[in-house]
């Protein structure tokens, strides 16, 4: 055999390994194409009796054979990396909108990109062990979703990153795209979406609460607005709103949130906001059937006022003979059986009515969020508080209603 000859013998046996295509990655989905490569490379040897120019044919062919292989999986190669590049474009991120304020305060509820990656540093310590919620019951209520420093990681393998879960699920309160809706725009099963949002709410029902206490009475009269000048001792406003829920399946329960006043079955909730617009106090959430003046006794708010604090309240939000000793109530004049009010009533009633505006303004932020201006399913009643209580947190982003005076 010439030296040509076995040059071209040598070349076509070390086609025994793929690994002479060193450009294509197997791992991708055009790989298996090279699962006939070894069995052809085994057959390449010469077997006798053929005569040296038969085994070079023959070698030449498996040459040509191997090279249209090749070609056709880098054809493969490329259709599966273009159509990988359409679904990444398809796939929503925090990419998207990070440049757009208008939208991320649209999706999130956040004024600015800025904002938003300042809170998700300030819990991002927290999100390794976070424990991922597995169904009701199943979280323990002493680590509502925090596991041991020293156990691993629990929850499902990472499909998205945290801020891409942290996104989600703002998306879900700020927007209130439904399940299927998310599992479509990020590429993951509507049962994960459900799961992550759970989780999620529930470390942010804790992380908020902590990071917006309720603030000291210092601190409320060191930022009065000017509009309060006439109230300066005003700690907080008071008012309920109320939330369309599902009509439960069990009787007891219909009529527990059944609302005379809204003709449906809601959920109700305290709000308590600082003169400035400050979103300081979130009730659970009580039946539609119960009185504002319950939720008031029973919700602990009045626990947190101290002598010289004065409460502003609606007309027949009569909390007077509940407060507590040195805190008092502005409360606008009622009728009361009579034709009409006095001169000075009327002067009260709109003096008041124009500074607590303000905590129907703080409520209409809260109901931006559209997790909550629908009818929240059955499927969320369990964690209806959590969603309210994080809904109204969230607000506390945006810049305040009224200035401080001294501004």
């Amino acid at each position: 055999m010439d030296e040509s000859t076995v040059g071209v013998a040598a070349s076509a046996l070390q086609f025994g390994s793929c690994s002479v295509f060193p450009s294509i990655d197997a791992s991708t989905d055009a790989a298996h194409s090279f699962s006939e490569c070894d069995e052809n490379a085994a057959e390449v040897e010469c077997e006798s009796p053929q005569t040296e120019p038969d085994c070079v044919l023959e070698l030449q062919r498996r040459i040509e054979l191997l090279e249209a292989q090749l070609a056709d999986c880098q054809e493969k190669l490329s259709e599966a990396e273009k159509e990988n590049a359409v679904l990444l474009e398809r796939q929503f991120s925090i990419d998207k909108i990070k440049d757009d304020n208008a939208a991320v305060l649209f999706y999130t509820g956040f004024p600015s990109y800025e904002a938003l990656i300042s809170f998700y540093k300030y819990i991002e310590p927290k999100l390794s062990k976070m424990q991922y919620w597995k169904g009701e019951n199943l979280v323990k209520e002493s680590q509502p979703y925090q596991l041991d420093d020293n156990k691993s990681k629990p929850g499902p393998s990472r499909k998205l990153t945290f801020l891409d879960e942290f996104l989600l699920v703002l998306m879900r309160l700020k927007a209130g795209l439904f399940v299927q809706d998310l599992a479509d725009r990020f590429g993951i099963s509507a049962s994960l979406v459900f799961r992550i949002c759970i989780t999620w709410i529930n470390l942010l029902y804790h992380e908020l609460k902590d990071l917006f206490p309720f603030p000291t009475q210092e601190l409320v009269r060191k930022n009065m607005p000017k509009e309060f000048a006439q109230y300066a001792t005003t700690r907080i406003i008071l008012d309920c709103t109320e939330l369309f829920i599902q009509r439960p399946s069990a009787m007891l329960a219909q009529s527990e949130t059944w609302s005379d006043y809204k003709h449906h079955n809601t959920w109700k909730l305290l709000v308590g906001v600082t003169p400035n617009g400050q979103v300081t106090f979130l009730s659970d959430l009580w039946g539609g059937r119960v009185s504002d003046k319950q939720i008031t006794r029973e919700s602990g708010v009045l626990d947190l006022l101290q002598v010289g604090d004065n409460v502003m309240v609606d007309r027949g939000f009569d909390i007077s003979a509940i407060v507590p000793a040195g805190v008092t109530v502005n409360m606008p004049p009622f009728l009361a059986g009579r034709d009409q009010m006095t001169a000075a009533e009327t002067e009260k009633t709109m003096s008041i009515a124009s500074v607590r505006i303000h905590v129907e303004r703080a409520i209409g932020r809260i109901k931006t969020y559209h997790i909550l201006d629908g009818t929240l399913p059955n499927t969320l009643s369990p964690y209806a508080t959590q969603i309210s209580t994080v809904c109204g947190l969230l607000t506390n982003f945006l810049p305040p209603l009224l200035p401080p005076a001294n501004l």
